[in-house]
């Protein structure tokens, strides 16, 4: 079960919309949201809570409290996680060390497998490893 304490909606950037329970990023203009461009993305907005599949239309996004989210892959409980990708799936922190983080939160449940949905407990900030 999810506990928030805070969504915010943001218009909807990209053409093809967005899933549900993934990491949204910036858009060019204030009040958008996008998917990520790549892993590690920096500019983070929170997670979905719903799909929004039309452009310009608003999609819930969870900035703060915890929020479900897809995994890229096996993730412990406790880990800190990241932006797996474009596809805005969560991966447990794995970059090199020297790397500049852009860390969502850590795992509040287990993931053992990529499409399987976890809870975070949503802390964005941006560490170095």
């Amino acid at each position: 079960m999810a506990y928030y304490i805070l969504d915010k909606a943001y218009a909807i950037a990209d053409e093809d919309g967005v899933p549900a329970y993934r990491v949204v990023v910036q858009g060019t203009n204030a009040g958008e949201a996008a998917m990520p461009a790549a892993a590690n993305a920096g500019a983070l907005l929170g997670v979905t809570v719903h799909a929004q599949p039309n452009q310009g239309q608003n999609v819930a996004v969870r900035k703060a409290g915890i929020a479900r989210v897809e995994a890229a892959g096996l993730i412990s409980v406790g880990a800190p996680v990241n932006v797996a990708g474009e596809t805005g799936k969560v991966k447990a922190i794995s970059e090199q060390a020297g790397t500049k983080i852009q860390c969502l939160g850590f795992a509040e449940t287990a993931a053992a497998a990529d499409g399987d949905l976890i809870e975070v407990f949503l802390s964005i900030h941006e560490r170095t490893a």
